[in-house]
């Protein structure tokens, strides 16, 4: 990924944005499904990590994106071919949208997020925010595989399966996640309230923080 990981973190969120905004605002699926593969391309020519569980689930938000909505369409009386194009432009801009701010989590870390913000002099409380944003996705994210790999040892079989049964089995993991997402919350507070955090509190950097992220220590020799 060459310095990617040492980009500003407000600069990679701006481009997050930009990137979300312009699908957002491509009126047709003919240009918006090109738009959402050219960002999932960029991930790969970016060699972002973990980059094939992300197409694993953008395929399946796709899959659930376009069902509901060709469903809810019809039913209100749309044209098949009306109803497939919005579907359809529907998931592009969702897919755009995970594959700008998936680059932006997995390309920043905790250390990084906290330096920009702390150089650029954000209220300790949105500095929080940010971290915490950033920080608790790939932890839960971690977490949801771990629940499908002891899903796996318990003689569950959800890889070769058909979609509907993937769905059934990934809809499964909403409540351990639900569990260990709360757990995840009471220990971050707790570790907060040990440390002494306080909003009126100001805080300082230990890195450079310009365009690019650079180390302030100088190691003698």
């Amino acid at each position: 990924m060459g310095r990617l990981h040492d980009v500003n973190f407000f600069v990679k969120l701006a481009i997050a944005f930009v990137l979300t905004g312009g699908a957002w605002l491509l009126p047709h699926w003919h240009w918006s499904l090109p738009f959402a593969l050219l960002c999932v391309a960029g991930l790969w020519l970016a060699r972002v990590p973990r980059l094939g569980g992300y197409l694993k689930g953008a395929a399946l938000l796709t899959g659930m994106v376009i069902v509901s909505w060709l469903v809810n369409l019809l039913a209100q009386g749309m044209d098949l071919g009306d109803a497939a194009g919005t579907a359809t432009r529907m998931a592009a801009r969702l897919v755009s949208t995970t594959a700008a701010f998936y680059f932006v989590m997995e390309t920043s870390t905790p250390g990084a997020i906290l330096a920009a913000c702390s150089a650029a002099r954000l209220p300790p409380v949105v500095t929080l925010v940010f971290s915490l944003t950033f920080g608790i996705i790939p932890m839960l994210r971690d977490e949801f595989e771990r629940i499908a790999d002891a899903q796996r040892a318990r003689g569950m079989e959800i890889d070769d399966v058909g979609f509907l049964r993937k769905l059934r089995f990934a809809l499964a993991r909403g409540v351990p996640l639900l569990v260990q997402a709360i757990r995840t919350a009471y220990a971050i507070s707790f570790s907060l309230s040990l440390y002494g955090f306080d909003l009126g509190r100001k805080r300082t950097t230990w890195r450079e923080v310009g365009l690019m992220v650079e180390p302030r220590m100088k190691w003698p020799g």
